[in-house]
């Protein structure tokens, strides 16, 4: 790789008007394609319609409540919603408000990343990774959604900053520990992925004592800690009423920190969203764990495209690391760490495991492919002149093999790709290095800027926001999901309920209008998930709740406590999808793959059905049938 003095030479290089200029077209181009069609987009309703609520109620803000009546918490920790919260308030409550505030904040991230290369290999590398990432087709897709991996991604870019400065300036190294930290108040366990990589980089590179380094490490690691846990604390002890933690069983903080968001993630489990969910969203929506997961049919065409070329240039700096300067080798430790720990644990996790957690992977992705071809001028005496052509053709290989499992899909780009990538590697063998760095180059990105491109004007439907993806659409994962948590004959009536989150039809403003002639606390109660309660979230004021949180499973509240709801007048309509009608009356034991995690739901859809009485839908309106069927828990059926 390029000798240490010269990479330290040239990330000190002040920027100049020309870099000023491509960082600019590059971030404008990402802004322009994670932006398209802003206003029509379709985001995850589950966190839009919590964001609507944390903008109408304080307690729903800080606690990251789903609903504004405060049963029932997201499954998240606040901190990229309060960003997205604000935003409303600046802007009103409209899809288009949120998405910008992900656009923002994807486009920081790709500036953010342009000066962390930039002081590590200079500003071509910084420039080409800044491009690359922005090119890469998860980042497109979680950046026009509206999830938290966004804000998560800017906020651990942040920290790579500041040990990067830190390696100068130890002092930096607090900085980065709030940083990490704020990721955990982002997505929780997420964010300490990326720790060995930033704490081994400051290790190897910083000046001074081995104990004096460690000291460092040890206090940036009580920051971490202490930011990490600043929030659950706070929700822990919080002396007043409070809604309960979604997605847990017993409304603790921590067992959704380190039980639901974190072992049942990593290895499966029964905590909250339980063990048959768990199984089946492991394998459905990312693929079988194992060493080949990153490259399955499910991710992919989502980050796999440079891995190749990523993981020979990390080779490579390691066999040439000998003489290397402090901060060149501080990046390789920071780059190669992060993607290392990042796809060992994206690769092997065995419980709950979307594609889209990957795009945690696309900064150290994007850093090791760019100095692997910025630095591609130096391999090219002895054997080591082979390397760029192996790296090259293994990617496009890699490449054709992801465009040929859609094959109707622009049919001609993988043969495009192929003879781009043979022409590079004639280029390479006869010594022109630098026409094969630019063929080379095309070749690479060529797939994955199509899936970007794809997926910036192509609709999608509220089922895909539910799992974002970019490229060619595939919807078999989430319907295999909803059969097993339904049952395969209710699989498609269900999947149309979700699809409809966004919708409020005539029906469901019947309902709506039926219930708010009566008084209660929670004006309407929805069964079924969070799914059914969307639509009267994020199209009117009203105060609807939500029973058991996002999928239903949860004790929020349990089937023991409806009565004392009902009498104390906090409840008295709640609305069933006409599925879980049939299963309760057809007495069915179980409505998902295990007794034990549906067991809540089915005792709670027992009680409503036993001791409420169906309102008949000629008293509510035309059309209330569309909505479902109310039940009246004032009235003893």
């Amino acid at each position: 790789m390029t000798g240490g003095g010269d990479v330290v030479a040239m990330a000190e290089v002040r920027t100049g008007r020309g870099e000023r200029i491509a960082v600019g077209v590059i971030s404008a181009v990402a802004a322009v394609v994670w932006g398209w069609a802003v206003g029509s987009r379709a985001l995850q309703p589950y966190y839009a319609a919590a964001v609507h609520s944390m903008s109408h109620d304080a307690t729903a803000f800080f606690f990251a409540g789903f609903d504004p009546a405060g049963v029932v918490t997201v499954d998240k920790p606040p901190l990229a919603f309060w960003m997205q919260a604000l935003g409303v308030a600046v802007f009103g409550f409209h899809p288009w408000a949120i998405a910008l505030v992900q656009v923002v904040e994807g486009v920081a991230a790709v500036l953010v990343l342009h000066r962390v290369v930039r002081r590590w290999a200079g500003a071509r590398t910084a420039l080409l990774a800044a491009a690359l990432f922005a090119l890469t087709p998860i980042v497109a897709a979680i950046n026009r959604d509206n999830l938290p991996d966004t804000l998560l991604l800017l906020l651990l870019l942040l920290a790579a900053y500041c040990v990067t400065r830190a390696i100068d300036d130890a002092r930096w190294l607090v900085g980065a520990g709030v940083f990490v930290g704020l990721g955990f108040l982002t997505k929780m366990l997420a964010a300490w992925i990326v720790l060995p990589g930033l704490a081994l980089a400051f290790f190897v590179a910083a000046p001074g004592s081995r104990g004096r380094r460690l000291a460092w490490l040890g206090l940036a690691g009580a920051v971490t800690l202490a930011v990490s846990l600043s929030w659950p604390v706070v929700v822990t002890v919080w002396p007043g009423a409070k809604p309960f933690v979604g997605s847990t069983t017993d409304g603790s903080v921590w067992q959704l920190a380190f039980g639901y968001n974190g072992l049942t993630r990593l290895v499966g489990g029964t905590t909250g969203i339980g063990g048959g969910y768990s199984a089946t969203a492991g394998a459905a929506l990312g693929g079988v764990a194992g060493p080949l997961r990153l490259f399955d049919a499910e991710v992919g065409g989502q980050i796999a495209w440079l891995l190749p070329l990523a993981v020979v240039s990390l080779v490579v700096a390691a066999c040439r690391a000998r003489g290397a300067a402090p901060r060149t080798k501080a990046g390789w430790v920071l780059w190669g760490g992060w993607l290392i720990a990042g796809a060992a644990v994206f690769s092997f996790t065995g419980g709950i495991f979307h594609a889209y957690y990957t795009a945690e992977l696309a900064p150290a992705i994007a850093a090791l492919a760019a100095a692997g071809l910025v630095t591609a001028a130096s391999w090219s005496r002895g054997r080591a002149r082979f390397v760029l052509p192996a790296a090259v053709a293994g990617t496009a290989v890699l490449a054709y093999v992801l465009l040929d499992r859609t094959p109707d899909w622009l049919p001609w780009l993988r043969y495009t790709v192929a003879a781009l990538a043979l022409l590079a590697v004639v280029a390479a063998l006869v010594r022109a290095t630098r026409v094969a760095a630019v063929i080379g180059l095309v070749a690479v990105v060529a797939g994955p800027a199509a899936f970007v491109a794809d997926t910036a004007v192509r609709p999608k439907s509220v089922l895909e926001s539910a799992d974002p993806a970019a490229g060619p659409p595939s919807t078999a994962a989430l319907h295999t999901i909803v059969g097993a948590n339904t049952g395969a004959g209710a699989a498609a009536g269900y999947v149309r309920f979700i699809d409809s989150a966004y919708r409020l039809g005539a029906g469901q403003r019947q309902v709506l209008a039926f219930a708010q002639a009566s008084p209660a606390e929670i004006t309407l109660a929805v069964e079924g998930g969070t799914y059914g309660a969307d639509p009267f979230l994020l199209n009117t004021d009203a105060r609807v709740a939500p029973l058991g949180g996002y999928l239903g499973f949860d004790p929020a509240p349990p089937a023991a406590e409806l009565p004392q709801w009902v009498a104390a007048g906090k409840l008295r309509f709640v609305l069933l999808p006409q599925v879980f009608v049939d299963i309760a009356r057809a007495g069915a034991k179980q409505t998902t793959a295990t007794a034990a995690d549906a067991g809540e739901l089915t005792r709670r859809v027992r009680w409503e059905a036993r001791n409420c009485r169906p309102v008949p839908p000629a008293r509510i309106g035309p059309d209330a049938a569309t909505a479902g069927v109310l039940f009246d828990c004032g009235v003893s059926p």
